[in-house]
């Protein structure tokens, strides 16, 4: 925020011309930080302040600008101008930014780029947008095993200005076969004249291309790496996967799996809740919706069948929604806790996490019954009327007992439910929070009236 105070100065540096004030205003600022002022400017301003900076430099500030701003940029910066900007953009970035464009002016812009970059769209274009191949960057470093550390260190300057990071540089054969990785710190701490295949590293950890994205993003969390290589089938490097995009893939993933859980069904493709349309939240929302009040027909069906032992028991009336509520709110944390065992893969044995939270809901039994059995006394009490207090505490103590069940049976159900839809092959997060909802009500309504049946 603190940097929207220098869009005013910005401003007047331009109409004054003065280009070197402005540079010293911007020059020892991050990229993110200029893009930040820029997003306040008109197109031909920011045209304006990127035309002084450094092609990596131009490159850098247009990654973090805004969307539509990069679009309004390119758009009125004529060809030759937007032709640059394409060219200098990393190949990962190139490629997310093209994708927001309609295929007519995506072709236009691809026409500009270089055959070797539109090749690399094309390949792109191959894989599922959670595949890895789909989103890896093009632009890594490379080395000979038989170049010497003082050679490595002068190849990497010379190639630092076009690629995404030099801290890994990979080390790959005459077939481009990935034999090896060295880090920037082992090749400035190496003898000089170290040959780079005695240097580097052999342990490989790498994935292919056709590799899920979540796979991706848990090997470079599980190996601490600042870039995870890509190979091919035959093991020859393909790209990279850095860092930041893992960082990216878990955010995507959490919302996903976050609005899965919601029992919101659809892409959101990234857009804001306000800017997403009103008729695309509907049909994301509605499935779910509808298919939970058509479940609970069946709900409302056993409860009519009790009818007649229901009929002028208000104590009963009054506590059956406590029951179904506390039951489904168990159930529903017993999924949640499940679904992301599952998600982190730290999931034990079906047999030992249903043991677990059996034991947990027992331990929960005991505490709510308790509550079950006191509020049922206070609703009685409340009522004003002389009671009979034996009759009433014989059926607060038979609610306590429907509550503590319906609380074991959900968790059993909460944990049982996300492992048996992944038995299924379908993803535990999309079906196992509306399932779980669904089926607790029925079950916390047909346990509650089969014990008031049988005890009262």
């Amino acid at each position: 925020m603190r940097f929207l105070l220098l869009i005013p100065e910005v401003r007047e540096l331009l109409a004054e011309g003065d280009h070197a004030g402005r540079m010293q205003v911007l020059q020892e600022m991050h990229p993110t930080d200029v893009a930040s002022v820029l997003n306040g400017l008109q197109t031909d301003e920011v045209a304006k302040v990127l035309s002084l900076f450094p092609t990596d430099t131009e490159r850098d500030v247009f990654s973090y600008l805004e969307p539509e701003v990069q679009e309004q940029y390119i758009a009125g910066a004529g060809r030759e101008r937007a032709q640059k900007v394409l060219q200098s953009m990393l190949s990962d970035d190139r490629a997310e930014f093209l994708e927001r464009f309609d295929p007519r002016v995506r072709d236009q812009l691809t026409c500009m780029l270089p055959t070797a970059a539109r090749e690399d769209l094309l390949r792109r274009s191959t894989f599922r947008e959670d595949q890895v191949g789909s989103f890896l960057s093009a632009d890594y470093a490379v080395l000979n095993p038989l170049l010497t550390a003082r050679g490595a260190v002068a190849e990497l300057r010379r190639q630092a200005p076009s690629k995404e990071t030099i801290y890994y540089s990979y080390v790959v054969d005459r077939f481009g076969k990935l034999v090896g990785f060295v880090s920037l710190r082992d090749l400035i701490l190496a003898d000089e004249t170290t040959p780079v295949g005695e240097i580097m590293k052999t342990d490989l950890v790498s994935v292919t291309a056709e590799a899920d994205q979540e796979e991706a993003a848990r090997v470079i969390r599980d190996y601490d790496l600042i870039a995870l290589p890509v190979v091919d089938t035959a093991g020859r490097l393909v790209g990279i996967v850095t860092h930041d995009d893992a960082v990216d893939i878990v955010e995507e993933e959490a919302q996903e799996d976050f609005e899965k859980m919601a029992g919101v069904t659809g892409d959101s493709e990234g857009e804001d809740f306000l800017a997403e349309p009103v008729l695309r939240q509907f049909r994301r929302r509605a499935p779910v919706i509808c298919l939970l009040a058509l479940f609970w027909l069946m709900t409302a069906s056993v409860i009519q069948g009790f009818e007649g032992l229901l009929h002028g028991n208000v104590l009963l009336v009054a506590t059956m929604p406590m029951v179904m509520a506390i039951g489904g709110m168990v159930g529903s944390q017993a999924s949640t806790l499940i679904i992301r065992a599952l998600a982190n893969k730290t999931a034990s044995p079906f047999r030992a996490m249903l043991s677990k939270e059996v034991l947990v809901s027992l331990t929960l039994a005991v505490v709510l019954g308790a509550v079950a059995f006191g509020n049922s006394l206070l609703l009685q009490t409340m009522k004003g009327d002389s009671i009979d207090f034996g009759a009433t505490a014989h059926i607060a103590m038979v609610i306590a007992l429907a509550m503590g069940a319906d609380v074991v049976f959900a968790a059993a159900l909460g944990a049982s439910i996300p492992n048996l839809v992944k038995m299924l092959r379908i993803d535990p997060a999309l079906i196992s929070t509306p399932a779980v909802t669904a089926l607790t009500d029925l079950t916390g309504a047909s346990i509650f009236l089969l014990l008031v049946t049988l005890l009262l």
